[in-house]
């Protein structure tokens, strides 16, 4: 059920256009490498453990002109299967499963998410880093349980890098609460990181993070992972800004500052820590994303009017950020029924239809990311013809998502796929 609400977000364009990396590297490197060997291959310096596992199920499960298809199915699943799995982990922060509803859904109505993350496996990593300190403090009592959270922890561990911002809440919980085996999966799983970005570093040298304007940071967290819960729609964002100033992005800004003095002033000591670790999660993950890939198109404090009407856009790096603020939501919900005591607590069921609402508002986006295309199986019809024309040898390419990346195929797969 929650993989089709996440598939319906996208447009049928969308569905079957293949992204960037899903063509270029991870159906490249299955075809070359192999669908399982490929696996820990790294790329851009990191390992992506899951995005490839889904690609090389993909390729064995259906044929290449179902790719595309595939793999957004396979991204929408698996973004289900962090919803259904934060349901449960939270059990062991709350026992209220209303709280822990509206936490489940966040992923999958993430407002940002079918601009660019959702229903692609390049972006689940952003996904998986919001799973990361669910992981480490849930408590699973039975053997199976406690290897099967070293199995998911050390998986989302190789598959986002910056998971390591979660190691003081790994170690917390190992010294703390005797809780060792999420923590040793995801420091075995950063260890592997390191490896691979050592044998294959993203940068030829150290990256110039003192290049990223303190304020444009600052702004761009306002503007994409705050301003993005209330208005998904790029040119509607930016015209507002140019007729209005700031005051756009201060509405959903005030929302969040709200909440979280709420729960931080009359909070029990639990929330209070959730709520300060939710919003400096947000803050780090944001930070960590752009200062690591400076560019013009997020140096949001030099933009002109003619910057914010042509260039402004939403970035995936608002993604995860975004998940964390809305933890705010359950948790100030959370603080109000334990302050109104368990005669009265019963009156927030409300609370998640409410979030679903306003979740919903954005269910569908004005502009989804791959809504023109290029179709994949259209696109591979064409490599089809010209490798029939060439005799079958040598390679093609086939145009993906955004241009100009394409993935390069051998004509003998293209052929016989």
């Amino acid at each position: 059920m929650l993989t089709y609400i996440a598939w319906l977000r996208l447009p049928e364009v969308t569905r079957g256009t293949l992204w960037a990396e899903d063509g270029a590297v991870f159906l490249q490197d299955t075809v070359a490498i192999g669908p399982w060997a490929s696996i820990g291959e790294p790329y851009a310096g990191y390992l992506h453990t899951i995005p490839r596992l889904i690609s090389g199920i993909a390729y064995l499960v259906a044929p290449l002109s179902s790719y595309a298809i595939m793999m957004s199915f396979l991204s929408c699943a698996a973004v289900a299967a962090v919803a259904v799995g934060v349901y449960h982990l939270s059990a062991a922060l709350v026992d209220n499963r209303a709280i822990r509803l509206m936490l489940g859904m966040i992923p999958v109505l993430l407002p940002v998410g079918p601009l660019e993350v959702l229903g692609n496996a390049a972006n689940l990593h952003w996904y998986l880093l919001w799973l990361v300190p669910w992981l480490l403090i849930y408590e699973p009592s039975r053997w199976y349980g406690k290897g099967g959270l070293f199995v998911m922890t050390f998986a989302a561990a190789t598959t986002e890098i910056i998971s390591g911002l979660f190691i003081p809440l790994a170690l917390w919980t190992a010294f703390r609460r005797r809780n060792y085996w999420a923590p040793v999966g995801l420091l075995a799983g950063m260890v592997c990181q390191f490896v691979a970005t050592a044998a294959k570093p993203r940068y030829g040298s150290p990256p110039e993070v003192d290049q990223a304007d303190p304020l444009s940071v600052f702004y761009g967290f306002g503007l994409q992972a705050v301003a993005s819960l209330w208005e998904t729609d790029k040119r509607s964002m930016a015209s507002t800004i140019v007729n209005y100033g700031a005051f756009p992005v201060l509405i959903p800004a005030a929302v969040i500052a709200g909440l979280l003095i709420y729960v931080l002033v009359v909070g029990s000591t639990k929330w209070r820590f959730v709520a300060a670790y939710s919003f400096g999660a947000a803050a780090l993950c944001w930070t960590a994303a752009v200062v690591l890939n400076v560019s013009a198109e997020l140096d949001f404090a030099g933009f002109t009017e003619e910057d914010w009407l042509e260039q402004f856009t939403y970035f995936r790096y608002a993604a995860a950020p975004s998940m964390f603020l809305l933890i705010l939501v359950p948790a100030a919900v959370a603080v109000a029924a334990e302050r109104a005591g368990s005669t009265k607590a019963r009156t927030f069921l409300w609370a998640p239809a409410v979030l679903l609402v306003f979740l919903s508002v954005n269910y569908f986006p004005a502009l989804p990311g791959r809504e023109t295309g290029p179709e994949w199986e259209k696109f591979l019809a064409v490599a089809h013809e010209e490798c029939v024309l060439n005799g079958g040898v040598g390679v093609i390419g086939v145009a993906l998502a955004p241009a100009p990346w394409q993935a390069t195929l051998p004509c003998s797969v293209v052929l016989n796929r």
